[in-house]
């Protein structure tokens, strides 16, 4: 029976998918509540003294984010290569586990099982610590975001300024990645990184200064407490209704800073060869390729932290739910554009930059100066 057999139409065109994806979406908002369940329960054990000590917060939350960044990024390929598949009308992995759920293991399998190359002329010290030097960072910054009010790694009265700090170190991994192969592609895609993430890293830092200033406060919870309540009684207050402006300058920054469609010409295969990763294989290239995801996750969470309030929702699905879903919904619309965008130039990449964004930006700031004044008293 062949793969495109007529009982597979049903399977893959017919009303089928649809009650799939319901029943899936509500295990999973099932799933979710459920685990922030389990930890609230965890968090009821011990005394407060002992969940407040900065080392225990620091282990668990890091072991939190491990787990989200690492299964998280590995599955998101899965989910987007198969939600892009129904946009575009295909019918995307569907081999390895029911539903090619298995997809991903298979992949990770295959990437590690590749021989690891060093070439003979490359700077080896280099192309072997690039790797780690560009991933660190990335993974650094998710200590700041708060996943409820009391699950947060390290909860910084300079929260967003740690961030910020933490992924500009990123650029430096990656043309660490250009120049230890010796290899013209590396070198060019990783200069295109450093170029694309100098062009979008300011209008990005304008952008958070709205939040910020509503808030008074570089703290991430207080910057989500701060969204608290609602308007009319049914509108929430999150800083995406008021600050919309800067929150599509910010979005439109972000998706810039992860280098996806249409901003992926780090790593564009018809140009450079896939970038800085070209001369890479096995789990360094693994680790070069979950980067992306894990910018992915890293910008839909502070998007969520800054203008959509974060885990604040309404009963009964708790805090850690809440924030889930808003991450899945960010995470969901990035996927959407890359499936129906396309590729731009190197040069109208720079132009949106520095000549649209960054002036965008700092009309924001001045939009937000004016309010402020006229309603803070």
């Amino acid at each position: 029976m062949g793969l495109y057999a007529e009982d597979q139409e049903q399977l893959y065109h017919g009303p089928i998918p649809y009650i799939i994806l319901l029943a899936g979406a509500a295990v999973a908002v099932g799933a979710i509540a459920a685990v922030g369940i389990v930890f609230s329960y965890i968090g009821s054990l011990g005394p407060a003294s002992f969940w407040n000590n900065p080392w225990v917060r620091g282990i668990i939350g890091a072991a939190l984010w491990a787990a989200v960044v690492g299964a998280g990024g590995l599955y998101l390929t899965l989910l987007e290569r198969k939600f892009m598949a129904r946009v575009q009308v295909r019918y995307g992995p569907n081999r390895w586990g029911p539903y090619g759920l298995l997809q991903p293991v298979a992949d990770a399998l295959k990437l590690m099982r590749k021989e690891d190359i060093i070439p003979d002329a490359a700077d080896s010290l280099v192309m072997r610590l690039a790797p780690i030097v560009a991933f660190a960072p990335s993974f650094m910054l998710f200590a700041a975001v708060p996943w409820t009010a009391t699950y947060v790694a390290s909860e910084m009265d300079i929260g967003v300024l740690y961030i910020v700090a933490v992924t500009s170190l990123t650029p430096i991994g990656v043309l660490m990645a250009g120049w230890g192969p010796n290899n013209k592609y590396n070198l060019l895609g990783a200069m295109r990184f450093a170029a694309q993430e100098l062009a979008y890293e300011v209008p990005l830092i304008l952008a958070m200064i709205g939040p910020i200033a509503v808030a008074q406060s570089l703290n991430g919870v207080a910057i989500v407490e701060a969204q608290a309540g609602y308007w009319f009684g049914f509108i929430p207050k999150w800083n995406i209704f008021p600050q919309f402006f800067g929150a599509i300058i910010f979005f439109v920054a972000f998706m810039a800073e992860t280098g996806r469609i249409p901003f992926d010409i780090p790593d564009a295969e018809s140009e450079v060869v896939h970038g800085f990763t070209a001369e890479y294989s096995g789990m360094k290239f693994v680790m070069l390729l979950l980067l992306e995801y894990v910018h992915l996750i890293a910008g839909a969470a502070l998007f969520v932290v800054l203008y959509m309030g974060g885990y604040l929702g309404p009963s009964p699905i708790n805090q850690f739910a809440w924030f889930t879903l808003k991450l899945l919904f960010v995470i969901l619309l990035m996927m959407l554009i890359r499936a129906v965008w396309f590729r731009v130039r190197i040069d109208q990449i720079m132009n949106l930059g520095w000549k649209i964004l960054l002036p965008a930006a700092l009309i924001n700031v001045g939009f937000i100066g004016v309010f402020l004044a006229l309603t803070v008293q």
